[in-house]
Parts: structure tokens; C-alpha cells; sequence
């Protein structure tokens, strides 16, 4: 056993509740503490003592048995407590009892004799495993020496290498490492000045990345509302830094951005210091313009406009992007924008659905599941009744360390409740779709859902917050017939009629405001009509259909939802720029908004249908998954990579009737996105190039050490010649990553070996050591390129076709003897 247990026992035996848990390392003991000092529920300590007690049971992997003396009093469970929390009482007398915990085997779930669901849980077994990759030099400015991931090495050589006003899409699993495609590169390029945009769904998140940053970054980097004198000071400190250049980075909501920020963005722009413009939770954008945040819907806008004053990177970071959101990105963003994707399935969730003949059965297994389960945990509802019905129940057992979170939720109750969270003066989140973007509390070990998500997307994300630590975790959902009922009407709701959409956008047409450069200010309050049933239609509601048709038309390219410098956000009103003048023919609508529609509606028909095949359990839960996330690649309109997909299972129906083990697949490596990245070549290595793209400079056997002495000069000169990717022995390496002297922050890409279809098209040096066969690909010429290829190559290399006679007396290109190119350079 620990030896926090060893002092638990003490503790309760004195009944001196320590103040300070900092000795206690495990999170389930500071939870457990903090409910004894505070006035928690009987229902909560008794979970509490369960989940330490079943702790320190799989700590002895059952060899022993683990028990505890508690004291009978008012202020612990009763009998009747800790029964129903799974605890069996081995013996009592009149001042204690003595408890024993027994892992979790419902009846109502199948296999759990063979597969108890909370023993992993307990167990915190690891099932994560992400293979880290070789680290670039540039990776010190961070104070990291290796990748995470594979995936988040090639994002971040992406995003060094992209072309002039790209558009990115980051596409990689959760805890491979992505805020860093964003924050490393944007650091990287603020060196000499400037700053870079992180627009982030929630406050929260946003103070989150600028507590991570703050090593690196010594003044305040998070933009949020915040009217308190000091609040005010911060936001006008960040404007000032910005307009000076030296704010490097910035983290700040869609809201605060289109609003008391959007000036001091623009004059960024326009002094060229904007440097990345880049969107987390991109996969949102689905829900952007409809009834979810609108002030989404103007960055597109905002960012083409920014466009016309700097050139700029723009970055959409997403964990789970599908086909359907994909397209909408392009219609958004345009449909040259790339996507870098290594899709890695979460391996850390057991899968386990139950059907209940009744809401009162369903609520029953909750609050059974709720005195088993570990801490923290979330319970996932769809409407907001339920939520707050769900509270009474918890009440009723006993149950005071939670909190709810909806869409009615204020900015006040949000920011108490993730302080309370984190703080973990809370244990269970009873929540609506509205709880859970950049609310990453590491060790959330289940979620529960009383409903049926209306797509497997949504499912997926909110099983997404537990086991974000790589530890197991488990999702269960308990459903009725009425839950399958309110998916399809969700599902089938989400879709505006084209008659209906034309007329309200003929509504809002006609009641627009004229702007400059062919823009116009659109209301987005109007009714439809002002027959009765209309005009009195409730006003949110209204705005989200009309919010819902300008998303529509966007996608079918008539219009464009734009910005202009001088507005500011407004609730009420949308900036639309006319992309095709026919906008308002009838015809127009059926041949190019109502294709749209449907497609849109068969995808979400297809992820409701995978949301129900997934509760009938026929096929690996992985495999649905991995349809819902595979993207095929195209040829047209514009050429696309599909996006694969490694499957993972951390336990499913299927997988435990068959006595299939959990599994995690190996991340794949990401295909190559630039077919024509950014990088330049220096004059000096124009000149000894002569036009060629290959060079070859020959060293003898005595150059060997010459080179060791002046490697930091050669390197120094090649970088500051352009040269980005190297190919040098594992003893340069060494020297190129640790020598000050060096260029501290070039991007130098690493490489352990010469690979032209996986390696940016991008100027290459390689060092060749002597001993060892020349490579086939090193002479190849590559015509899709414009990069140079610079080899360093032994004297007596044999030509390659014919070993008997040496490359250096055949090779027509460009080439140079050691001594000479040093002259050349003047080393």
C-alpha cells in the first residue's frame, strides 16, 4: 500500500483533516480531503473512500485485501451508504466500521464478470503510448529536445515551410503535441519582432496557453473581457505591445478579437508584423453560423481582409475533422488550403451502452454507476430540462461536489465552475454539448452520457475528456427510446428548406445597409415574412435560421460573410460581400444552394446512422470510428489528400464477446503537403551553383578533420544560405544541436537519412562518411523541385553504376574539391 494510505489511516483515526495536501501526490486523496474539510454530501465521501480504497487495491493487483476503519459518525455514510457504493462491511462495533471495497460487475452490463468495467479505471492503466521522433535544433527555444509525436514533427515542418498566405489544417490526435504546431513557430518568427493570433474557444483556454507560455514569454499573452481596473490595464498593455512588435503571441476569443482588438490586428497587418492567424477547435467551424458562437462566423472575413495589408499563415487546429468539415473549411477558407493529418484513434476509452425501458431505470444505473465510478467525472445530457432534473437526483443521493453547465450558463458560472474543477473543490460536471471545449482536465476517468448524441462526431469529442492524461477511462450511455427520438429530431432540424431559406434571405436582402467595395451590413433579426407566424417567431430561434441560410449561401459560394476594419462585432448584424449577382433567382437556389443542402444533410444523416450502429454494438467500435474520420482523396475541383485513419480500442462490446485485447494503433506518418514550400537561396550559393541544382563537393581523407574544426563556420554559411533540410552523421548532429554558435533559432530540419518523396522540397545538404555505399536516390535528379541538393562526398567514391572508376571523373554537373569551395566562401 502507499504511504498515503499508511497517513489516511492515522488521519481518520485523530480526526485531524490536513490543510495542506501537497504531500499527497494522488489527486483521489486531495479530493477525498478537501470533501472531508468542506461540507460535501455523504454520498461523495462515501465515493471518495471507495475510489481511494479501489485505488490502492489495484495497486496490490488484488493480492491483498484492502481495508479500512472508518468512524461511525454523522459526518460518515451509514450501512445503507456504503453498500450501495460497492463497500462490504467485514466488521463494526459501536465507534467503527471496518470496510472493504469490491470492484464494479453490474448486472444490467454484459461480460462485466470477466471485464469488471471500473478495474482499469482503478488500475490507471497507461494505454497511450505516442512514439516520440528526433528533435530539430530550433526545439531549444522551447527548452524541448525531441518531437511528441511523428505527426507534430511534420505539422511543425509545415508550417515553417509554408508557401506566402497559406492555409494549414492541423489535423492530429489529442495529446500528440498540436497547441505546439502554433505556439513554436510563432515564437520562432517573433524574434526580431511581431505577433501571432490564437483565437481560442473558451477564456479559460485562452489563460490555460498563456500559464504554459509564460516561461518563454515574460508579459501577459491572454486577451480577455475583463472590467476591473486591472483587467483594463492588461488588455491596453497588449494593444501597446502589439503596436510596438513586440507582443509575440496572443490568445483571445472570437468575441474580444472582432471587437476592442480588432484594431490593433489590423494595424499589425498593415506594419507587417502579423506573422500566424490561428484557430483552434477549427472542427466547430460545422457549427460556426449556426446557433453556436457567431462571432465565428466573421474571422474568415476578418482574415481575408487582414490579407490585404501582409501576407501571413493561417492555421486550423483540430483533433477530429471529418469529410463534411473539411469541405466547409474550403468553402470558408478556399479550396487551396492543406490539410498535414496523422489521425491516431483515442485508445483510452471502454466502451459500454446500455438501453433502459424507462427514464426512471435510466436514472436508477446513473446514480449506481455515479457510487462506483472514480473522480472526476462528466455526465453528458442534450437538453437543458434534463440537466437540471438531473441535479435533483443528485441531490436526492446525497451527491453535493458537482456543478452544471449549459448553454444558458453565464460567463461568470463557466469561469467558477472550470476554477472549481481544476481546484477540485467539484467531482462531477452535469452538462449540455455546451461544456468541453478547452476544458482539459487531465484525469477525468469517466463519461457518462444519459442521451443520444445526434452524431457520432459530438460522441467522439465528449468521450474525448476522459483519459486525456493517456490513462484508461470509461464511457458508458444509458438511453431510452425517447433519446433516439430526440437525436432525429435534432438531426432532422438542423437542415433549413430551400423555400424557406430564400425567403429569408430576401427578407434580410432587402433590408440592407450599402458599404463600401460592394459590401453590404445585413440584418440577421428579421423575420422571414411578417405573416403572424413569423413575426412573432421567438427571436434567438429566428436568428439561428437566418444565421443558418447566410451559412448555406456561403457554401454554395453566392456570398461571402465578410469584415471591414472599421465594424466592429455586433449581435445583430453580419457584413456580406455578393459572389454571384443571381443570388436571389429561384433557380440559382435549386441548381447550386439545394446540392449543398443535401450533402449536408446526407452527412449528418450518415453520422447519426453511425451514432445508432455503434449502440447496436455489430462491428469493433473502431471501425465506426475510422469511417466517421477517413477522408478519400480526390483529383477534383481541386486536388486533395484523403486522411487515414489508425484505429484504436480501448474496450467495446465486440471486442470483449470476442476476447479481443485493448489495442492502440501506431500514429501514421503524415504525407508531404507543399509541392512548392517557401525557402530562398543565398547569392554566394547562386553563384557556386551556376544554374545547377546539384552540387558536389569531394573531401580526402586529410579534409576529414579540417571539416570537424570549421563545421559550426560551414554550417553557419549553409544556413544563412537557405539550407534548411540536413542529412549529416550522427557526430555533426551533435554538433550542429549543441553548438552556440549556431544560428539559435534557423529551422533546420534533422533528417537521418536522404528521403526525397517524405523530405519538403527544400535546399539539402548531406554529408556523406566515408566507408559507406553511396545511396541510388543521392544523384537522382528531382525536375518537381527548384531546391538545390548540396553532397559532401569522399574523394574516392566509386561511380555508382560502375565501381571500377570514381565519381569524381565522371559526373558531369557542378562540382568543387573541399579546398576549393573553401576559398570560395572564404573560409
Amino acid at each position: 500500500m502507499t504511504d498515503s494510505f499508511i497517513k489516511l489511516r492515522e488521519i481518520l483515526k485523530t480526526g485531524n483533516i490536513p490543510e495542506n495536501t501537497s504531500d499527497f501526490k494522488e489527486g483521489c486523496y486531495q479530493r477525498l480531503f478537501n470533501a472531508l474539510r468542506n461540507k460535501s454530501g455523504l454520498g461523495d465521501i462515501a465515493s471518495l473512500i471507495r475510489h481511494v480504497l479501489r485505488f490502492e487495491d489495484e495497486k496490490q493487483d488484488g493480492n491483498s485485501q484492502i481495508f479500512l476503519q472508518i468512524p461511525r459518525k454523522n459526518t460518515f455514510p451509514n450501512r445503507d451508504i456504503w453498500e450501495r457504493c460497492g463497500i462490504k462491511i467485514l466488521s463494526e462495533d459501536q465507534d467503527y466500521f471496518l470496510i472493504s471495497p469490491r470492484p464494479w460487475q453490474p448486472k444490467w452490463l454484459d461480460c462485466t464478470n470477466q471485464y469488471p468495467p471500473d478495474t482499469p479505471l482503478f488500475k490507471e492503466e497507461i494505454r497511450r503510448h505516442h512514439e516520440s521522433a528526433n528533435g530539430d535544433p530550433f526545439l531549444q527555444t522551447m527548452q524541448l529536445n525531441k518531437y511528441l509525436s511523428i505527426g507534430q514533427r511534420e505539422a511543425i515542418r509545415a508550417v515553417l515551410t509554408a508557401p506566402k498566405n497559406s492555409t494549414l489544417i492541423i489535423n492530429l490526435p489529442t495529446g500528440s503535441g498540436k497547441s505546439l504546431c502554433a505556439q513554436l513557430p510563432a515564437l520562432l518568427s517573433s524574434q526580431d519582432g511581431g505577433v501571432s493570433v490564437v483565437v481560442v474557444p473558451t477564456t479559460a483556454l485562452a489563460i490555460d496557453q498563456e500559464r504554459a507560455l509564460k516561461q518563454f514569454v515574460n508579459h501577459p499573452t491572454a486577451y480577455y473581457k475583463d472590467d476591473s481596473p486591472e483587467g483594463k490595464a492588461r488588455r491596453q498593455g497588449i494593444r501597446n505591445r502589439i503596436w510596438a512588435g513586440t507582443q509575440k503571441i496572443i490568445f483571445t476569443s472570437p468575441e474580444s478579437l472582432m471587437s476592442s482588438l480588432a484594431s490593433s490586428i489590423y494595424e499589425a497587418a498593415k506594419s507587417g508584423m502579423l506573422q500566424y492567424f490561428v484557430i483552434d477547435e477549427a472542427h466547430m467551424i460545422e457549427q460556426w453560423g449556426d446557433d453556436f458562437r457567431p462571432a465565428f462566423q466573421e474571422l474568415p472575413g476578418f482574415i481575408r481582409n487582414l490579407h490585404n495589408y501582409s501576407s501571413f499563415t493561417t492555421l486550423l487546429l483540430t483533433a477530429t475533422l471529418t469529410e463534411s468539415c473539411l469541405d466547409t473549411l474550403e468553402s470558408l477558407f478556399g479550396q487551396d488550403l492543406q490539410v498535414i493529418s496523422a489521425v491516431q484513434l483515442r485508445p483510452e476509452p471502454a466502451y459500454w451502452f446500455k438501453w433502459c425501458d424507462s427514464e426512471e431505470m435510466k436514472k436508477q444505473r446513473l446514480i449506481e454507476a455515479l457510487h462506483h465510478l472514480p473522480r472526476p467525472l462528466i455526465i453528458y445530457a442534450t437538453i437543458i430540462d434534463d440537466v437540471k432534473n438531473l441535479k435533483k437526483e443528485l441531490d436526492q443521493a446525497e451527491f453535493k461536489r458537482y456543478s452544471i453547465m449549459t448553454g444558458q450558463s453565464s460567463e461568470q458560472e463557466r469561469s467558477q465552475l472550470i476554477k472549481d474543477w481544476r481546484e477540485k473543490n467539484i467531482d462531477i460536471v452535469i452538462a449540455t454539448s455546451a461544456f468541453g471545449l478547452g476544458v482539459d482536465l487531465a484525469d477525468v476517468r469517466a463519461v457518462i452520457h444519459v442521451c443520444i448524441p445526434e452524431n457520432i462526431n459530438r460522441f467522439y469529442q465528449e468521450v474525448g475528456r476522459g483519459g486525456r492524461d493517456g490513462k484508461a477511462c470509461l464511457s458508458l450511455t444509458l438511453y431510452t427510446n425517447k433519446d433516439y427520438h430526440i437525436a432525429t429530431d435534432i438531426n432532422d432540424n438542423s437542415a433549413i428548406g430551400v423555400d424557406r431559406g430564400l425567403q429569408r434571405w430576401q427578407s434580410m436582402f432587402y433590408t440592407k445597409e450599402t458599404l463600401n467595395n460592394g459590401r453590404f451590413r445585413f440584418p440577421i433579426n428579421n423575420p422571414p415574412s411578417m405573416e403572424t407566424k413569423d413575426i412573432d417567431m421567438n427571436s434567438e430561434q429566428n436568428t439561428t435560421w437566418n444565421l443558418r441560410t447566410l451559412t448555406l449561401l456561403q457554401r454554395a459560394k453566392l456570398i461571402d460573410i465578410d469584415s471591414e476594419e472599421t465594424h466592429k462585432f455586433s449581435q445583430n448584424t453580419r457584413i456580406i460581400n455578393i459572389r454571384n449577382e443571381k443570388h436571389l433567382d429561384p433557380s440559382t437556389w435549386e441548381y447550386e444552394v439545394e446540392p449543398i443542402r443535401r450533402q449536408r444533410k446526407a452527412w449528418s444523416d450518415k453520422n447519426l446512422a453511425l451514432m445508432r450502429e455503434a449502440l447496436k454494438a455489430k462491428r469493433c467500435l473502431s471501425e465506426i470510428f475510422a469511417e466517421a474520420y477517413t477522408i478519400p482523396s480526390r483529383n477534383a475541383p481541386q486536388p486533395r489528400n484523403g486522411v487515414r485513419v489508425s484505429r484504436a480500442c480501448g474496450g467495446c462490446f465486440v471486442c470483449r464477446q470476442k476476447g479481443i485485447q485493448t489495442f492502440a494503433g501506431i500514429m501514421p506518418s503524415p504525407s508531404r503537403v507543399w509541392q512548392e514550400p517557401k525557402f530562398f537561396v543565398g547569392k554566394e550559393l547562386e553563384r557556386l551553383l551556376v544554374g545547377n541544382k546539384l552540387l558536389l563537393i569531394f573531401y580526402e581523407s586529410s579534409d576529414s578533420r579540417n571539416i570537424k574544426e570549421r563545421i559550426n563556420k560551414l554550417f553557419n554559411w549553409f544556413i544563412k544560405q537557405g539550407i534548411i533540410n540536413m542529412i549529416v552523421p550522427p557526430e555533426l548532429r551533435e554538433s550542429l544541436i549543441n553548438e552556440a554558435n549556431i544560428i539559435p533559432h534557423a529551422f533546420i530540419f534533422l533528417w537521418k537519412k536522404y528521403q526525397p518523396l517524405k523530405m519538403p522540397y527544400i535546399p539539402t545538404l548531406i554529408f556523406h562518411p566515408q566507408g559507406e555505399k553511396l545511396p541510388d536516390n543521392y544523384l537522382t535528379r528531382n525536375n518537381s523541385s527548384q531546391a538545390p541538393r548540396i553532397i559532401f562526398l569522399p574523394i574516392d567514391t566509386p561511380d555508382p553504376s560502375r565501381p571500377d572508376r570514381r565519381l569524381i571523373d565522371i559526373f558531369p554537373g557542378k562540382q568543387l574539391k573541399f579546398a576549393l569551395f573553401c576559398m570560395e566562401i572564404g573560409l
